[in-house]
């Protein structure tokens, strides 16, 4: 086995590992449909800046982040507007259906690596995994419950409340995406971010003096 077919068979083993950890930890599968996920799931590079989705394309695909962070954003009057991020273990699909044209975009911020999932894996796994059709719905309930949740304490929060809850649940962001992404995800101009950064600057700096 020459070095170059061993490396890429050593970063196959490494991927397939990740996704093994990644799936595990949903804790719905057992460890057979684990397996059965790990050897059949499809893996897909792509680089910084590729667009996975457009607004006006007819969504066919669902991906899960193995490697990366993936912006989702929608585009109205007064510009871009930043949706969600899904870094390593998140799963985003379409949000409209029946062969709808999507209005949002899907723009990879890093270089990533994606499980890729379509109606023909689907049916493939469903043959193979009998109960996911269960798993699924199970899935889709727990999903929506969350973003229920956060959408309500979205709405109740302050913009200070908005930023304080991110650094809390998902402080990885704040190292990987640019600031004005960052507050158009929480709602606020850049400047409104900046001063609630230095505000909260300024009062650790102040308790630990």
């Amino acid at each position: 086995m020459d070095t170059a077919t061993s490396k890429s068979k050593n970063n196959s083993m490494i991927l397939k590992d990740k996704i093994r950890t990644l799936i595990s930890k949903f804790g719905i599968f057992n460890k057979n449909e684990i397996e059965i996920l790990v050897e059949k799931t499809i893996i897909d590079e792509f680089k910084k800046g590729t667009f996975l989705l457009k607004e006006g394309q007819i969504p066919t695909k669902c991906y899960m982040v193995v490697e990366g962070c993936v912006r989702e954003y929608i585009i109205k009057d007064e510009g871009e507007k930043t949706t969600g991020f899904f870094t390593e273990g998140d799963t985003f699909t379409p949000h409209s259906e029946n062969g709808k044209p999507s209005k949002y975009y899907w723009e990879c911020l890093e270089d990533c690596v994606l499980t890729i999932s379509n109606k023909s894996y689907e049916e493939e796994i469903r043959a193979a995994i009998p109960r996911l059709d269960a798993i699924f719905q199970e899935m889709a309930i727990e999903k929506i419950n969350q973003t229920k949740e956060e959408l309500t304490q979205f709405v109740i929060s302050s913009p200070e409340e908005r930023y304080l809850n991110l650094l809390d649940t998902k402080p990885h962001l704040l190292n990987r995406v640019s600031q004005h992404q960052i507050a158009s995800y929480l709602g606020m101009k850049p400047q409104s971010l900046s001063r609630i950064r230095k505000r909260i600057s300024d009062n650790h700096s102040n308790s630990i003096m």
